[in-house]
């Protein structure tokens, strides 16, 4: 792999995260509808180019790499021979048990200095901890690297998993400075066994819930074979970025699922039958749009019992009315003049009875970039040249009306906004509104109708310890310490690359101390904030562990397990394409 810096500003430092993610993140990532990943390429992986000025550590973590490869193919049961070395800490630590009940049986290290054991004794062990004698998934990230002389460190990111146990860890590798590398000692500084008894399983159900539509093809196909295949030239939109719905669309006490897609292939719902297989009903319901779409909620708009849907496509947001057997028909078509929506969240925030709307808009309509990922953040870290956000009144009738900029929302109103959510954080009887933003800092608006009699909103992130300058994916709401107080997680992205690369001397030599920071910060994931009552928030995601979510897009809060504490469900990944490693 080449990494090529070009005289694009701050932009250039997120193509070279971005392009060494994307080579290892999420090796076990595949396009929808392959059971099984392929097997990895055989021809080693290509390096950065070694006659990068300054970038030592990145042509030595691709070197390592190919060697931590095959240390995760032992652990995987593919070979039986790796490198030689010794180990300290990797078996042999006493666990204490964290939840000795429940679906999740949770051990963790009291200790991690243990016996110096040989290397491929400590990797036996650890592997024959697993069903079988082998793990089903091993990932290791290279989180940094440390240079001296003729070795060099590395902090790893271990995740290993099986049917039933995984192992969360954290190591460090000494490695001499050879080509290749040659592994010399592993460290344990922290270990985690999570071990899943009969209840909490999740099984995945794609195939047989598929099985018998006809229209299947076009979730298992991949997105190149669709873009090979639409002729972008002639102005039908594709790519990724394409959101799900669940609701009961028919009121027959069954969740059914729209699905949103690229312009050309028509977006889907699917409605579930008695035996848990679904029927395409997409043309029958009205739904069955051809247009690029983003995302789509359904909710009772018109308060006459049954789910309406509102749709984010290309051109704005188009309002469907449901007859209540799931048969829809246009009710209303909000055009946004100066952005693309992406997402969708209702909540009666003036309280006036019926459900407003908040459209979150990406990237600023105009030009080439009206909607491309690749548009330009300025600047990366913070930016604000992104889409404006637009708040729909709903005005009754399935009639709604902007009034985004008469409720005080249009300040800090275009920062790449993926999603949002509504909630009552400071418990005084309004909704409020938090906005997660890429490339840079959220937004926590603080709704006024309580305090003022108006349902104006002010901006509070900063004061509540929420601003969060990362990549902000997705938010949701919880109380997940059951202290009565709602809490916040942030989906943001997990970079590799960006943990090495931030924090190496060279990156911004020179530059301002704060924004070298905020770089730093973007690279480090999700974000879990306590409430603390009083409109004020405490940053907990480092001790709480939930920092690890890899690329993660859509977070939610759920009870997995039935014990009383809501646990977290995070969805990550990217686009996959030929090479199953290539994330």
């Amino acid at each position: 792999m080449r990494l090529i810096f070009r005289p694009f500003g701050l932009f250039a430092v997120s193509l070279l995260l971005t392009a060494c993610d994307r080579k290892e993140e999420n090796e076990h990532s595949r396009a929808p509808g392959q059971n099984e990943p392929a097997p990895p390429p055989q021809s080693k992986a290509p390096r950065p180019d070694p006659s990068l000025a300054n970038w030592e550590v990145e042509v030595f973590s691709a070197a390592a790499g190919q060697q931590l490869d095959e240390l995760k193919r032992f652990l995987k049961g593919e070979n039986e021979v790796i490198g030689q070395g010794t180990s300290q800490g990797l078996t042999g630590f006493p666990l204490t048990d964290v939840v000795p009940e429940g679906a999740f049986h949770i051990r963790r290290a009291k200790e991690t200095a243990g016996t110096e054991r040989d290397l491929m004794a400590a990797l036996r062990a650890l592997r024959e901890s697993f069903p079988g004698a082998s793990a089903s998934l091993a990932e290791i990230k290279i989180v940094r690297v440390h240079l001296s002389g003729n070795t060099a460190t590395t902090e790893l990111s271990v995740h290993l998993a099986g049917e039933t146990l995984q192992i969360n860890a954290e190591w460090n590798a000494e490695w001499t400075r050879d080509d290749p590398p040659a592994l010399l000692q592993l460290n344990t500084t922290r270990y985690e066994e999570c071990e899943r008894h009969g209840t909490g399983r999740l099984v995945d159900s794609t195939g047989p819930v598929l099985a018998s539509l006809r229209e299947r093809e076009q979730f298992v196909r991949s997105i190149d074979h669709w873009m090979g295949r639409i002729e972008t030239l002639l102005g039908i939109e594709m790519g990724g970025w394409h959101g799900l719905t669940t609701a009961d669309v028919n009121n027959d006490g069954l969740d059914d699922v729209y699905l949103c897609d690229g312009g050309g292939l028509i977006n889907r719902l699917l409605v579930q039958q008695e035996d848990g297989t679904v029927l395409d009903r997409s043309r029958e319901s009205g739904l069955g749009f051809l247009d690029h779409s983003f995302g789509s909620l359904f909710a009772d708009f018109d308060n006459d019992g049954d789910q309406d849907a509102a749709i984010a496509l290309l051109s704005g947001v188009l309002i469907m009315k449901n007859d209540g057997t799931g048969i829809f028909s246009s009710a209303e078509a909000k055009s946004f003049p100066a952005a693309v929506p992406y997402s969708l969240a209702a909540a009666d925030y003036d309280q006036d009875g019926d459900l407003d709307l908040f459209a979150s808009c990406y990237v600023q309509r105009s030009g080439a970039t009206r909607h491309s990922f690749v548009a330009r953040p300025l600047p990366y870290h913070d930016a604000t040249n992104g889409g404006r956000n637009e708040l729909l009144r709903n005005e009754g009738g399935l009639r709604f009306r902007n009034v985004t900029k008469a409720t005080g929302l249009h300040p800090g109103n275009s920062r790449f906004s993926y999603s949002a959510s509504w909630e009552d954080f400071d418990e005084d009887g309004d909704l409020d509104l938090y906005v997660a933003n890429d490339f840079g800092g959220n937004n926590l608006y603080r709704n006024q109708l309580r305090e003022s009699g108006r349902p104006v909103f002010t901006d509070t992130a900063a004061e509540a310890g929420v601003r969060d300058v990362a990549a902000g994916m997705s938010t949701c709401w919880g109380d997940f310490d059951n202290d009565g107080l709602v809490d916040l997680y942030v989906g943001n992205m997990f970079s590799s690359a960006g943990n090495r690369i931030t924090f190496q001397d060279q990156f911004k030599p020179g530059g301002d101390p704060t924004t070298r920071a905020l770089y730093q910060r973007h690279a480090r994931g999700n974000s879990l904030f306590r409430n603390l009552g009083s409109g004020r928030f405490e940053d907990v995601s480092i001790s709480s562990g939930t920092t690890m979510g890899r690329w993660a897009w859509s977070s939610l809060f759920v009870d997995l397990d039935n014990n009383g504490w809501e646990d977290l469900l995070v969805a990550n990944g990217f686009i996959t394409q030929e090479d199953p490693g290539d994330l």
